[in-house]
């Protein structure tokens, strides 16, 4: 018994191994335009993703096994060469910034479907002095569906769209009076959360929130009244247009704040918000509310690609907020302990 379950091991640890060496190659496709006048005719690039080693994964073949999407060449030769084959003599000699913070892909198989996500989260600054100002940014996620294999239309799709990023900044010059040191474009994370109220407040207003926004601002839709000491979807109720008190819908909102206590919002449950150090981080399901969108799902697929290869579509996860749009990624699975067999 004992060598059929190690056989079981090996055999499963090589399959990770194949399934994490097959790879799909990613080039970025120059768009047939020229931007006459470009303000600039040079680019540099800071990476500043969690991993730089792939672009996240496709599904590939018949058997739809996944596939880490690596550049073909270093993405910053790439973006040089789209900047060369794009500007022409015209061009004035400066130099863009780019801050790459996200770019990934993820790919998922329904029943009757494909589907496809390319996240990208960018910025574009050029030098004056000693500071960089910032002349545009991106943040959007991409989706594409098909009925049959999607791999190539969505590698094209997030390679169109963040060419079309540049091509759409060439023309520009800084707008706005803020100045970034390059610290503090290497730490853009803590400089936005340290201009967002929820991030830098010690006590959180009590309240139910529709929205993420209203989440950060710490503005509260209404006030709440919870049946009971649990907190959980049928004990929260809050008054309605006509002034009654109703059970709140858990699925159709984010969040609530019950005597200083935060809790993300579920279909299922109310789950405690806990910082540490900059992030807020809770446990939940990684199934969460139709309200959140597309935009969580991807969140929860674009968030870490490792725990993603290994562990289950469905399960229990400790997740953390994006402070930018207020989805959840994924950070670790949570294994509950196997309950004891019973024995007499």
């Amino acid at each position: 018994m004992r060598k059929i379950f190690i056989l079981q091991v090996i055999a499963l640890l090589s399959s990770l191994t194949l399934q994490a060496q097959h790879k799909q190659q990613f080039d970025l496709d120059a768009p047939a335009v020229k931007v006459k006048n470009s303000r600039y005719n040079a680019i540099k690039l800071i990476d500043i993703r969690n991993d730089t080693t792939n672009i996240g994964f496709v599904q590939t073949g018949m058997l739809n096994r996944r596939a880490l999407v690596v550049p073909g060449k270093p993405l910053v030769n790439q973006l040089s060469g789209l900047l060369n084959s794009i500007t022409d003599s015209s061009a004035t000699h400066n130099e863009l910034l780019m801050e790459l913070r996200q770019f990934s892909f993820a790919e998922m198989t329904g029943a009757m479907s494909e589907k496809g996500y390319c996240c990208l989260r960018a910025g574009l600054y050029t030098k004056v002095a000693d500071k960089y100002w910032l002349i545009g940014a991106i943040d959007t996620l991409v989706q594409v569906k098909g009925m049959v294999d999607v791999t190539k239309a969505l590698l094209k799709t997030g390679g169109e769209t963040l060419c079309n990023f540049i091509a759409y900044n060439l023309l520009k010059q800084p707008e706005g009076t803020e100045a970034f040191t390059v610290h503090e474009i290497l730490n853009i994370d803590s400089v936005e959360k340290s201009r967002i109220k929820l991030y830098n407040v010690s006590a959180y207003k009590d309240g139910l929130y529709t929205t993420y926004k209203q989440f950060m601002d710490q503005e509260p839709d209404k006030q709440i009244v919870v049946d009971g000491y649990e907190i959980y979807p049928d004990a929260v109720k809050a008054k309605d247009k006509d002034n009654k008190l109703r059970k709140v819908k858990s699925q159709s909102i984010y969040a609530i704040v019950y005597n200083g206590q935060p809790y993300i919002a579920s279909r299922d449950e109310y789950s405690p918000l806990k910082k540490v150090g900059s992030d807020f981080l809770f446990t939940g399901n990684a199934k969460v509310s139709p309200s959140m969108g597309e935009q969580v799902t991807a969140s929860m697929m674009l968030g870490l690609l490792g725990s993603l290869m290994v562990s289950n579509a469905e399960g229990r996860f400790e997740m953390k907020i994006d402070h930018k749009n207020g989805s959840f990624i994924k950070l670790k699975e949570i294994i509950e302990p196997e309950k004891p067999a019973y024995s007499e």
